[in-house]
């Protein structure tokens, strides 16, 4: 193409224009060569009213008596700006006499005087107060309010509010003060009504949803988060699922971009995800390569993946951390395993290779304690399974934290174990363990109603962490028309720092809440102990008891010169106690067995054997089942007879939750004093009884939590079965509990199953205190 001399013309100005903007760019961006000003014999701040003047010169480059020029200025005026106290800054040279003066003229930003927030229905103002750094009285700074911005905005998302929207403002008061506002538009919560997934043929959708935190929106959703869409669970749910199907053996899982459409009403979230499963791979082989320290039987042994099973990324990465933490159990603090897959051409299969890097020997160093306000580093330090100079462990590490999360005392997730390595010295790790204190102090009260009793109240004090020792001091007191209970507990369980459990009791009580007499005991118990090994002690204890009676129905059921006296016995008891969480426990076991033998003393005989045994089990998610199965059984001494007060009976809100308060056990028609035929409970020398549960969070973060449960269980005369009208019975039922401040509130009701007349259909109980 041929330009003429128009065109010739109009290239010639373009070039003329671009070569402008460039040099005008290169000059606003450059000083250009270096210029020495003028050697500065002063400094002077001018208008700092709030700042002090000594740190805006701790900022400068430039001081007194050195030649100032044109870099050394720039420099030192954007040191100035960056301290984000001062709207504009100038720099002027004055001279007096023989003097040059650099003054800095300042005008700073203005004080926020109040912090508003506007338009917060939902939330309240201290949570919104909680995500905001700028504060009353600092100077105002803009970069940290849009920060503050966005927190906020990011806390909304989090509690469901997915559509909201946070704005600020400014407001001048005068030259020197502002109020700062946050200006909130909540919408409405955004639940998601419906999760669609295409395309998945290996794992249904329901299993899918069940492995997902972002839930669809149920009956429950008025009352918890459940239903509510949050972004950041979402984005986690994508890498949940993918991790799920690789857990499965679909090694080639991928997910399309969700579609996320809203409803006009801005109400309803629908999700629709593609999903491409590709086909299901199992285990060609298993090899090892690298450094090994062990046989490859002992290895293979250790690993939960096998030959010709489905691949699974969980199992792996299981059987990544076990042959880590066996070489770091040989002081290998740093081995380093790594996983390799290979496909198998042709075939639905993968050879898997871990190949091992041992690193060096490493030692542990310092042991530092941080975040233990209340309790003493020695309460935490026992549990510990690591020593400072012993050789690395990986796994006394890991049994070292889960010791000290058993304590219950600390936050549930909050307990940290981290490892660093101190300069110079590449063979030694020091352990940092962070921890957040949680309430360990329990003032409970609770009231209930049972057709024994009627209304009940009670109340205790207890300190699990008394003085920040670890010791247990409790004070009970339940009061009825009927039953009036009081006791003082102390246990100690590192007496003098050593490894025996000190303990002991001292009670009243007066019990009107049988129908068959009214009772009266006083008395104290001492009880020692020590380990037999981790997990398990065994226990010695002494009781004395003195009881009195009257008020007897019927001297056909009891005796009142047996059941008067004093009762002096001695225990012996085996207690195995793996549960993870001793207060709100989700995994793990805990077994009771104990031998009871009166008659050392004092007037009455009896033996008495006793097994009580629970296990948790979280499900999947937050849903954990518990279970327990609890039996006692008296026996006779020297053919003496066994008290009425001492023999066994059931139905309550401790065991069988769908009956009364002693309703379970053998019944009789007997004469009154008057001569009157009455129902009684006659009691029995063999109980047991179970209980299945199914606990599941309500409102999380309020601690409400639904349950539902299933009792079995039956007092007999002598043993199971020794008596046609003594079979096993049962109840269900379901109910809620708020894990509060004060303690854990239970309400719940129970039902019976195949209810004979004169029992109730159901039952109220209204408690506080611990679960089992």
């Amino acid at each position: 193409m041929v330009c003429n001399a128009k065109c010739t013309r109009l290239k010639f100005f373009y070039f003329i224009i671009i070569s402008l903007l460039s040099f005008s760019i290169y000059a606003l961006s450059n000083l250009g060569p270096k210029i020495d000003l003028f050697k500065v014999d002063e400094i002077r701040i001018v208008g700092a009213k709030k700042v002090e003047q000594e740190a805006i010169t701790e900022k400068l480059l430039v001081q007194k008596g050195m030649v100032l020029d044109n870099y050394l200025l720039q420099e030192d005026i954007k040191r100035i700006y960056s301290m984000n106290y001062f709207e504009f800054v100038e720099a002027h040279q004055l001279t007096q006499g023989n003097k040059n003066i650099l003054e800095f003229k300042l005008k700073e930003r203005p004080i926020i005087s109040n912090i508003k927030i506007v338009g917060n229905d939902q939330i309240d103002k201290s949570d919104i107060e909680s995500q905001i750094k700028s504060k009353q009285f600092n100077i105002l700074d803009t970069s940290k309010i849009k920060s503050d911005v966005k927190d906020i905005l990011k806390f909304y998302e989090e509690k469901g509010y997915y559509l909201a929207n946070v704005t600020y403002e400014v407001k001048k008061i005068n030259e020197e003060n502002v109020d700062l506002i946050f200006n909130v538009s909540e919408s409405d919560k955004v639940k998601v009504k419906k999760i669609i997934f295409l395309g998945n043929r290996g794992i249904d959708d329901k299993t899918l949803k069940d492995f997902m935190l972002t839930k669809e929106e149920d009956s429950f959703s008025m009352m918890n988060d459940s239903g509510a869409f949050k972004d950041f669970f979402f984005q986690a749910d994508l890498e949940r699922i993918k991790f799920f199907y690789m857990s499965k053996g679909f090694l080639q899982i991928n997910i399309g971009s969700p579609q996320i459409t809203v409803s006009e009403d801005k109400k309803w979230i629908f999700i629709t995800m593609q999903v491409t499963e590709g086909p299901q791979f199992k285990i060609n082989s298993i090899s090892f390569s690298g450094e090994l320290l062990f046989e490859e039987k002992i290895i293979r042994e250790t690993l939960l993946s096998k030959k010709d099973d489905f691949y699974s990324e969980d199992l792996m990465r299981k059987d990544v951390n076990a042959l880590t933490e066996i070489y770091q159990d040989k002081g290998f603090a740093f081995a380093n395993v790594l996983k390799t897959i290979k496909k198998v051409p042709g075939e639905n299969k993968v050879d898997v290779q871990f190949s091992f890097e041992k690193g060096d020997l490493a030692y542990f160093g310092k042991i530092n304690i941080i975040g233990n306000s209340k309790t003493r580093d020695k309460v935490i330090r026992r549990e510990l399974k690591i020593r400072e100079g012993v050789k690395y462990s990986g796994s006394a590490l890991r049994i070292s934290k889960s010791n000290v999360e058993r304590l219950g005392f600390f936050e549930p997730g909050s307990v940290e174990f981290n490892t660093t390595t101190p300069k110079n010295k590449r063979d030694t790790l020091d352990v940092e363990i962070r921890v957040k204190e949680r309430n360990t102090g329990q003032v409970t009260l609770g009231a209930g109603y049972s057709s024994q009793s009627s209304f009940f109240f009670q109340g205790s004090i207890q300190q699990s962490n008394f003085l920040g020792k670890g010791q247990i001091l409790s004070a009970n007191l339940n009061y009825s028309k009927d039953n009036t209970q009081v006791s003082l507990n102390f246990t100690e369980p590192y007496f003098n720092d050593s490894q025996w459990l000190l303990g002991g009791s001292v009670f009243v009580t007066n019990d009107k809440s049988s129908n068959s007499l009214k009772e009266e005991r006083k008395g104290f118990s001492l009880r020692g102990g020590h380990p037999l090994f981790d997990y398990t002690r065994a226990y010695m204890t002494y009781k004395l008891v003195d009881t009195d009676i009257s008020g007897v129905v019927s001297n056909q059921l009891i005796n009142e010169s047996l059941e008067k006296g004093i009762a002096s016995s001695i225990q012996f008891a085996i207690e195995s106690d793996k549960r993870n969480n001793r207060f709100e426990p989700s995994g793990g076991y805990y077994i009771y067995n104990s031998y009871e033998i009166a008659g050392l003393g004092g007037t009455k005989k009896w033996f008495l054997m006793e097994l009580d045994s629970r296990y948790y089990k979280r499900v999947f998610g937050d849903l954990v089942f518990r279970s327990r199965f609890h039996a006692k059984k008296l026996f006779k001494v020297d053919g003496e007879p066994i008290p009425f007060t001492q023999k066994l009976y059931l139905g309550g809100p401790k065991d069988l939750r769908g009956f009364n308060i002693e309703g379970v056990g053998p019944q009789v028609l007997i004469p009154d004093l008057f001569g009157n035929i009455i129902r009684r409970n006659a009691r029995g020398l063999f109980s047991m009884y179970t209980n299945f549960e199914f606990e599941h969070p309500l409102a999380r973060e309020a601690g409400l939590k639904w349950v539902v449960f299933v009792d079995a269980g039956n007092v007999f005369s002598k043993y199971p079965g020794d008596g046609s009208t003594n079979r096993i019975r049962t109840d269900y039922g379901l109910g809620l509990r708020w894990f509060s401040p004060i303690g854990i509130v239970r309400l719940e009701f129970g039902f019976p199953i195949d209810r004979r007349g004169y029992e109730k259909s159901k039952q109220f109980y209204f408690d506080l205190g611990q679960i089992f």
